[in-house]
């Protein structure tokens, strides 16, 4: 749970940054814009291409696919999408964003106020820190929330896991490769 609290305070410090730094775009090699998209190709391989770094998997590999999403300490709503494959591997993919809980529960008072710390900390630490430390990371705490053989990958907009999870079930249902960029 330490690991989605920190992430969300991450991509809080994101929104905070978000409003005082001009847009930048994504590049590719030699400074070229690094285009969002999913790409057929003959290998029979999905390769992932994330801001956080890549993940390849044999299409054939892939054993299940699951979406779902939950809440997580009243905090934070999580989508996550998962992969079985037929290993001891678990691969995780999730967006998180702060919880939307119905105004005057006691879970709603719990979570306002740990976001409202989560914010005053983040506008504290905005001015410090890189615009690239703003960027939503898996953050993983050992051994406490290091789960053996696990990957994972924190997406920044719901939007493109969605697009993601579409491309990974184009690949698990017919075999096909796929490039998938972030």
């Amino acid at each position: 749970m330490k690991t989605l609290l920190t992430s969300l305070v991450l991509i809080l410090s994101n929104s905070a940054h978000a409003q005082t730094a001009p847009p930048q775009n994504p590049t590719g090699q030699g400074g070229q814009q690094q285009e969002q998209g999913d790409t057929p190709t003959r290998d029979g391989l999905w390769d992932g291409r994330f801001n956080g770094g890549n993940y390849i998997v044999r299409c054939n590999s892939i054993i299940a696919l699951s979406k779902h999403e939950y809440i997580s300490d009243g905090v934070a709503r999580v989508v996550e999408v998962n992969l079985t494959l037929n290993s001891a591997q678990v691969v995780r993919f999730y967006f998180l964003e702060p919880a939307k809980i119905e105004t005057g529960s006691s879970l709603a008072n719990a979570g306002t106020q740990a976001l409202e710390r989560a914010k005053g900390m983040v506008e504290q630490a905005a001015g410090r820190v890189s615009p690239t430390l703003t960027t939503p990371k898996v953050v993983k705490n050992y051994p406490a929330s290091t789960h053996a053989h696990t990957v994972e990958f924190v997406l920044k907009e719901e939007a493109r896991l969605n697009a993601m999870f579409q491309s990974l079930e184009r690949g698990f249902r017919t075999g096909q490769g796929r490039i998938w960029k972030e």
